[in-house]
């Protein structure tokens, strides 16, 4: 990830650009190594594999879930952006996007695998953005704190099969906001354990694709210019995505 950032800053000055402010990429991954992204990922339950140029989950089960490894990840981070790109394949609901994950999450009746080890000994906290959920009729974070369950940001966002969506979430300490296909769907005040958590991809009932995983903190994944623009964007990074 150092090496990712630096090479954009190199570009950045290669090309007479004057930054305002550092690169803030936490972690990412495209897919396009899957040796690589073995490396970075612990499935919990379901059948993922990457293959390609993506991170592909293909049984119909529920509650299929994988989080990112505790070499990728760092507590501290509490104030982050999570971006992905996904794809319906088949079955009967959408999207689940994990974050502030803490703890053992929710098995729903699956047996999970071990979770990464530092994840192990933490209180239980777990929010998903269920996408096309109940039988792909509306959208809506649920989440999970020592136990108790709550709902929040109901939409009618759906996901239609073979289509591919940009899904944003930006968190904070103290809120969390939604973005489907570069829209803001939802603004959320919440302040559960300051906004700590993993992030990670799941399924329900669905087979997806997900791609061009992305997070970075609040100064943003790539410097910028005096004008504030950005020097350049993780969807041209990917060529022909």
């Amino acid at each position: 990830m150092k090496r990712f950032s630096t090479f954009i800053l190199l570009c950045c000055l290669t090309f007479g650009l004057v930054t305002t402010a550092t690169s803030q990429v936490y972690f990412q991954d495209d897919f396009e190594q899957p040796s690589e992204s073995e490396m970075k990922w612990v499935p919990l339950f379901g059948n993922w594999q990457f293959a390609d140029g993506e991170y592909k989950q293909s049984t119909s089960n529920i509650n299929c879930i994988t989080v990112i490894a505790d070499e990728y990840w760092d507590e501290s981070w509490n104030n982050y952006t999570y971006e992905l790109r996904a794809s319906k394949v088949g079955g009967n609901e959408g999207f689940l996007i994990l974050f502030k994950c803490l703890g053992l999450l929710q098995d729903r009746g699956q047996a999970l695998t071990p979770h990464p080890p530092r994840m192990v000994d933490q209180p239980r906290l777990q929010y998903w953005w269920n996408i096309g959920g109940w039988g792909n009729s509306l959208s809506r974070i649920e989440a999970w704190n020592d136990g108790a369950y709550h709902q929040a940001a109901d939409s009618g966002d759906i996901v239609v099969t073979g289509d591919w969506y940009n899904v944003k979430v930006v968190n904070t300490p103290t809120s969390y906001s939604l973005y489907y296909n570069d829209e803001l769907v939802a603004e959320v005040n919440d302040t559960a354990r300051d906004g700590s958590g993993r992030v990670g991809l799941g399924t329900w009932g669905t087979m997806a694709n997900y791609d061009d995983v992305l997070v970075y903190g609040p100064d943003g994944p790539t410097p910028v210019d005096p004008k504030g623009k950005i020097a350049t964007s993780w969807g041209l990074i990917k060529a022909g995505r």
